[in-house]
């Protein structure tokens, strides 16, 4: 059990939970929280915000589950299972784009300050794409990146192919673009699949996507693909 230190919002729906776990993870991997009894049924994926000195998580508000998290107040204790998953390349990086959109920004302020410590002047554009009404950069603007940020409208508009690395989380249709017209421009691309899990093992098969080699578990094989590996 996880107790919590802080539960913030930060913006509209949005919540920045910290809690007293110390563990080693890996950008990119995500764990299951829980703080209820028997409903609902499934606990939920949350992706790790920063693990620096505390297990910290940016979470947004879009169900039963995720509603119950935004209730917590210090002290309340939650279960915190994980790390699960695969995790982002990090070493011998001179130059990438990331690309967050809504949520999917979440596992990029630990791979960000990674990314740093691993690459001696590294060259990060980050890329966020939100709703004209809102504000997550705010979690984000104590990193030294490159931030650029679209409100409203496509993140492709403004996104350069002139870094051949790039990350991307968020919507599929957001990262199924962003792969297309990165192939176009020799770009190598992997994308963070934000799929629904069940447990977070690969048992249930719940977040099962078709790859080019056949069916893969998101919450096991992933949830990180290359992105031209992925089939609709």
């Amino acid at each position: 059990m996880a107790k919590v230190l802080e539960n913030i919002k930060i913006d509209n729906n949005y919540y920045l939970l910290k809690t007293d776990l110390k563990m080693d993870v890996l950008p990119g991997q995500f764990f299951m929280l829980r703080a209820w009894g028997n409903y609902p049924t499934l606990s939920r994926p949350i992706s790790i915000y920063d693990a620096s000195n505390t297990l910290e998580f940016l979470y947004e508000v879009v169900g039963e589950g995720t509603k119950i998290l935004s209730q917590l107040k210090v002290g309340d204790e939650l279960k915190v299972e994980g790390p699960y998953g695969n995790s982002f390349k990090t070493k011998d990086i001179k130059e990438i784009s990331l690309v967050g959109g809504g949520v999917g920004v979440a596992p990029f302020y630990y791979l960000i300050k990674k990314l740093k410590e691993e690459n001696e002047n590294i060259d990060i554009d980050f890329y966020i794409g939100e709703r004209e009404n809102q504000e997550i950069e705010n979690a984000f603007l104590d990193l030294d990146v490159n931030l650029k940020i679209k409100k409203g409208g496509f993140i492709t508009d403004i996104l350069e192919f002139d870094k051949k690395l790039i990350y991307t989380c968020g919507p599929d249709i957001m990262m199924k673009n962003i792969t297309k017209l990165a192939q176009e421009n020799n770009c190598e691309v992997y994308v963070s699949l934000d799929k629904r899990m069940g447990c977070g093992v690969g048992a249930c098969l719940s977040c099962t996507c078709k790859t080019k080699d056949g069916n893969k578990r998101s919450c096991k094989e992933g949830p990180i693909f290359k992105g031209g590996d992925i089939i609709e």
